[in-house]
């Protein structure tokens, strides 16, 4: 795919302006080029390590940025985010028809059960796993049956007790793989015994957020819908891999039937900002980036679980950017003592695992940085 910046754009980028959102705004070349002072502190708190948010320490490709100046320059204009279907499609191999773009895959996740649950009716999914729309079934009044993950596999997702928790009621079968926090990948024999075990007005959510981590050859919830199951939903984003969180990109894949009635309730087709619709080639543009990206954080995981070890520390991860680290009691205090240093971290009582603080990988002087304030602390 060759990634132009005349193909949807008409005009010069000119002057536009690179802001560098993730810096240090200690000096900021945008103040001193334009005279404006351009106040992005809520991207980086009190010069503070986020290390809290598994955003992507390496910052998005060149071409992404180029793509989101070219975007800003035609900033008057709506982008019809349907147009880059067909480049997605080409990406994942899957018709454009069966693709919905969404602001950040949240979005697609938050309108499943509002679309879903209209009617009533339950959702089965794992407990220690991220859920943005369980968030939604809970307010929607719904029940959902959270299932604790196995915690001797590695915090692996309880297939058979998941599938024994539906029943007639049952709307949305949720699994997120590779997991949040846990790391957890469901094998596609897993993602496909559920797939064949569930009726077929269950909608079956994969959010697949980290996938772009995974090797190149596994296969994925993307296969089950290529193989023609109908009631099967997966999201994925460009937060990332792709490092765009703030940009706010995600798309849903499923049968368009599926697509059509989550569609009713948002994803509409001017919801996609021209910024990110230009960021988004340029992302598509250069996988190599994506790629250096998943090595980044082999060799951060390598390193985090090296000094775990060497602390004594008990460390769960898995093909992600973060890793957890168990330190029973301690958790919240230690989440509070490095907050002070400013480097900030996640608690795991979010997921029901208040034993466990989370790690979000970053750049080597901040990894190294949390360890030597975590070594002063413990």
């Amino acid at each position: 795919m060759t990634f132009s910046r005349r193909q949807f754009f008409k005009t010069s980028t000119g002057a536009a302006l690179a802001i560098p959102l993730m810096a240090s705004l200690d000096i900021d070349p945008c103040e001193a080029a334009t005279g404006v002072n351009y106040d992005l502190s809520m991207a980086n708190p009190e010069g503070a390590i986020r290390l809290n948010f598994n955003e992507n320490a390496l910052g998005p490709s060149p071409l992404a940025v180029e793509g989101a100046k070219a975007g800003l320059a035609e900033g008057a204009r709506y982008a019809l985010g349907g147009l880059l279907k067909p480049l997605i499609g080409e990406h994942l191999g899957i018709d454009k028809d069966w693709i919905l773009m969404g602001t950040g895959s949240t979005e697609l996740q938050r309108l499943a059960p509002i679309s879903h649950l209209q009617g009533g009716g339950n959702v089965v999914s794992g407990y220690e796993t991220w859920g943005g729309g369980l968030v939604v079934a809970d307010n929607m009044g719904a029940d959902v049956k959270r299932i604790p993950l196995i915690k001797d596999n590695g915090y692996s997702f309880d297939i058979d007790r998941m599938l024994a928790a539906v029943d007639a009621d049952t709307k949305i079968f949720l699994i997120v793989s590779p997991n949040n926090p846990t790391g957890a990948t469901a094998p596609y024999a897993q993602l496909k015994r559920v797939a064949d075990s569930l009726p077929k007005d269950v909608l079956f959510v994969i959010d697949e957020a980290y996938a772009d981590y995974l090797p190149d050859s596994f296969k994925t919830g993307l296969d089950l819908i290529k193989e023609g199951y109908s009631n099967v939903l997966v999201t994925r984003t460009f937060s990332k891999a792709h490092a765009m969180a703030g940009l706010r990109s995600g798309y849903g894949v499923a049968h368009p039937d599926i697509l059509a009635k989550i569609a009713k309730f948002g994803c509409g087709p001017a919801s996609t900002s021209i910024v990110v619709f230009g960021a988004v080639q340029g992302a598509l543009a250069d996988m190599e980036h994506a790629r250096k990206s998943r090595a980044h954080v082999e060799e951060c995981r390598a390193y985090y679980q090296g000094e775990a070890k060497k602390l004594g520390i008990t460390s769960v991860s898995g093909v992600p950017p973060f890793i957890l680290f168990e330190m029973g009691e301690r958790s919240e205090a230690l989440v509070s003592e490095l907050r002070a240093r400013k480097i900030l971290i996640s608690n795991g009582k979010s997921w029901n695992m208040p034993n466990y603080i989370r790690i979000s990988y970053g750049l080597e002087s901040e990894n190294e940085a949390f360890f030597k304030a975590f070594r002063e602390i413990i």
